[in-house]
């Protein structure tokens, strides 16, 4: 079996695997502080209306479930996009790290209102 040349990148490699380990702190997060809790979590909070959005833990784990899938998603289309366009690689590589950060910091936003 052949390995793909996106792998070989070293820039896109590094930004995919830090993304996932991101994400995996995140399910480690959630599941230690989140997992079992009985109660309504607040999911969003307005500094003028205060708490408007309740869920339980299972709606912060689809909030992660689907942030596996976009992490999934932009590796595929970096992987078909590298040999056409490599900007666009290392583009699906960078907001991906981005996103994978900005959802880290969401999670540690609930854990904290909660």
């Amino acid at each position: 079996m052949e390995v793909p040349e996106l792998l070989k990148d070293k820039y896109i490699l590094w930004l995919f695997v830090l993304s996932l380990a991101i994400l995996t702190v995140a399910f480690f997060i959630s599941y230690v502080n989140l997992w079992g809790v009985g109660n309504l979590l607040i999911i969003h909070s307005d500094i003028f209306e205060g708490a408007d959005f309740f869920g339980t833990y299972y709606d912060v784990f689809g909030i992660l479930g689907i942030a596996a899938i976009v992490w999934l998603l932009n590796a595929l289309l970096a992987n078909e996009l590298y040999f056409r366009e490599r900007l666009l690689s290392y583009l699906f590589a960078f907001f991906t790290f981005i996103f994978m950060v900005l959802i880290l910091m969401a999670v540690n936003v609930i854990i904290s209102l909660n």
